[in-house]
């Protein structure tokens, strides 16, 4: 009897989630005097992609989507290059501190963001990176939760695999490189997409450290569609869906991996 109620439990919490974005792509196809029309219809009447062609062609959407690659790619790089030595050094080399260093790491998740705003701003205005891509990207370099992942996982792999490369004569950089990272495939998937998507949707920062147009990321400039255009829901919508659609094929593809590292952490159990 427990069995059919959690699937309907389960069926009903991924109708929950899903709903909003089948509202997001029926509102997108929609024209704006329907969508604000006093008569509700779940349906469009009359299916147009007219605000997606106003959306690329009288918008810098197109420019917005390419800084969001560059931050986004930039973090999701520098965080694997970050988080996995230090996870690495944290999991298998064992040094006074080591226990202290780890819970401050973690330390960073319990930290709200916005507490950090105004130091942050401030230091980036003295160093001259307030309006660029680099100032956006900065304060997302390192992720304490890919650092939690990546020790998990690195604290599952065998020592006496360390310990035979070292009696072959490899260093400790070299069984990091060579041993390590190749058998940690799906912790690090699973970091990249989480740091990807993170950078990807942030939204308070560039719009704080960022003031010209040019360099709005798409979270940043779809926001401003309402200051331009006045409220156009049906424009919103369709640039938002048109912002999502890099996180879909991203996690399309490495969806396995990421349920994969997640399950080989220790985290589902």
């Amino acid at each position: 009897m427990k069995k059919p109620l959690l699937r309907i439990l389960e069926l009903l919490f991924i109708l929950l989630w899903i709903f909003p974005l089948v509202w997001l792509l029926i509102t997108s196809l929609q024209r704006e005097s329907d969508v604000v029309s006093a008569a509700f219809r779940f349906l469009p009447a009359a299916p147009t992609f007219e605000n997606y062609i106003k959306a690329l062609g009288s918008t810098d959407i197109l420019g917005w989507l390419r800084n969001s690659v560059v931050v986004s790619a930039s973090v999701m790089l520098a965080t694997v290059l970050i988080d996995a030595p230090f996870a690495y050094a944290l999991a298998k080399i064992r040094f006074p501190g080591r226990g202290m260093l780890f819970w401050c790491a973690m330390a960073g998740m319990m930290v709200p963001f916005q507490v950090l705003i105004i130091p942050l701003y401030q230091q980036f205005n003295a160093y001259g990176l307030v309006d660029t891509l680099a100032g956006a990207a900065l304060p997302r370099l390192a992720l304490p939760i890919g650092i939690f992942i990546l020790k998990q996982f690195f604290e599952g792999i065998p020592s006496v695999l360390e310990e035979a490369a070292f009696i072959d004569g490899a260093g400790r950089v070299k069984v990091f490189l060579m041993v390590i990272l190749p058998l940690g495939k799906a912790a690090l998937a699973t970091v990249v997409i989480l740091s990807f998507i993170n950078a990807w949707n942030d939204f308070l920062w560039p719009l704080i450290v960022i003031n010209d147009t040019a360099r709005y990321t798409i979270t940043v400039g779809i926001a401003n569609f309402e200051g331009t255009h006045g409220t156009e829901y049906s424009l919103i919508m369709s640039g938002a869906l048109i912002a999502s659609l890099p996180q879909f094929v991203f996690y399309f593809f490495f969806r396995k991996r990421i349920i994969a590292g997640i399950a080989m952490t220790g985290i589902k159990g």
